[in-house]
């Protein structure tokens, strides 16, 4: 039993999940970074392969936050932080990511625009850990 005033223990599963969440994402990208350069080929399969997974996880961290702050956070309003909406952000970049990704193969547009969107979301994800820290109650 957690003591009256203690953090739940459940407070710490939308961190945990988001830092390895965070760094699935990364090495992912990597992933698809790599495999531009010559014989990169079984590089960007594995890519293909872990992405969707990358983003589903960051859609669970994403609504595991959400469910944080109102379960276990009424101290803080939902949608009021700067974490939320970079977090929402995240979430919509990663989902145009994996649209455009679909192109990719047929549509130059589309082969500069994913990795493009890919850092950015990588970019997100840092400054997710940056303003999330503000948040915890240690």
């Amino acid at each position: 039993m957690t003591p009256p005033g203690a953090p739940s223990p459940l407070s710490w599963l939308h961190p945990f999940l988001a830092l390895l969440a965070t760094a699935f994402l990364a090495h992912t990208a990597t992933l698809g970074l790599r495999s531009r350069e010559r014989g990169g080929a079984p590089l960007r399969a594995s890519h293909a392969r872990r992405a969707p997974l990358a983003g589903g996880l960051m859609l669970v961290v994403f609504l595991a936050g959400l469910a944080s702050a109102l379960w276990l956070r009424p101290d803080l309003e939902v949608a009021g932080s700067i974490h939320f909406r970079i977090g929402l952000a995240l979430t919509c970049v990663l989902g145009a990511t994996a649209l455009l990704s679909r192109r990719v193969a047929i549509q130059p547009l589309a082969r500069r625009l994913h990795p493009a969107l890919g850092l950015l979301a990588l970019l997100l994800a840092a400054l997710q850990v940056f303003f999330g820290l503000r948040l915890l109650r240690l």
